[in-house]
């Protein structure tokens, strides 16, 4: 049956971690949620310090999922980040230290052939490293807005689907320009993406952040949607990383809790990966 078959009714989802490579406690989770059924995917940062360990796992289980996160962001502290593109100026890329700035708001000064250059060397790294591509999405949205077609434009290159939607929870008002080029260029992406909050308030236990995604899977539309998160243990590595480990940590039980995979089953929803979208997206381009 064609996943990507919008006639039917049918509620098809990826299950998707990202940050494999962030650091050892994500690594860990991840990969226990994969051998457990958990998840249907994961997605590959190079830039990170874990990396090496992520890639060696994916090259030791060939069935894992992996794409590449395509990465111009480190927002950690004092955990960070940098390019890895050699030989080549990357100074609009990054701050005064060589590291990616903290957020997106240098974006739209970056100069487009440094970025072009660098994503291109991410995803060329993945591969070096073993790793077969299964999709191409972006760390902390950074190429929304201004930067979507680059992400279209290295998809058709690759032959990889994209982390994108026509229906985003917060539009940028490009969506339709954008949704005309990836069919132009035989590039597929899902229905719909639903992120899981990075943070929650502090009155925020457990049981209310399984209600939300309760309801989210109840609440899913036909067709096929990705709904991502940030899977980590609560480490004393994490936690000298971040103070969002609490969630991470619930991110992790999430899709291990019964009650959530019992809502998956009685919604009929159906999970999936990115290796069969990309498949037919390189099926349907050799048509």
């Amino acid at each position: 049956m064609n996943i990507f078959d919008r006639s039917s009714a049918r509620r098809r989802l990826i299950l998707h971690a990202d940050d494999f490579g962030m650091c050892r406690s994500t690594n860990e989770a991840i990969l226990d949620l994969w051998r457990r059924g958990a998840i249907t995917s994961t997605t590959l940062m190079v830039n990170c310090p874990w990396s090496l360990q992520a890639a060696k796992a994916a090259v030791l289980d060939p069935s894992l999922d992996v794409g590449v996160h395509l990465t111009s962001t480190s927002e950690w502290d004092a955990y960070k980040w940098r390019p890895v593109l050699q030989g080549q100026p990357v100074n609009t890329l990054v701050d005064a230290f060589g590291y990616f700035p903290p957020d997106t708001g240098h974006m739209p000064g970056v100069d487009r052939g440094q970025l072009r250059a660098e994503l291109i060397a991410q995803i060329e790294l993945a591969r070096r490293m073993g790793v077969d591509p299964t999709h191409l999405d972006n760390h902390m949205g950074s190429l929304r807005g201004g930067r979507d077609e680059l992400l279209v434009e290295l998809a058709a290159e690759f032959g990889l689907p994209i982390r994108f939607t026509a229906r985003p929870a917060y539009p940028s008002g490009r969506e339709a320009e954008i949704a005309a080029l990836a069919r132009e260029k035989g590039v597929l992406h899902p229905d719909y993406v639903i992120g899981l909050p990075f943070s929650y308030g502090a009155d925020e236990d457990y049981e209310s952040v399984r209600e939300n995604v309760l309801t989210l899977l109840r609440g899913l539309e036909p067709g096929l949607t990705e709904m991502l998160f940030h899977p980590s243990l609560d480490t004393d590595e994490l936690k000298g990383i971040t103070d969002t480990w609490r969630f991470r940590r619930f991110d992790y039980e999430l899709f291990l809790d019964p009650l959530v995979q019992s809502v998956i089953q009685e919604e009929s929803i159906v999970l999936t990966g990115w290796r069969e979208l990309r498949d037919l997206q390189r099926g349907q381009a050799r048509a």
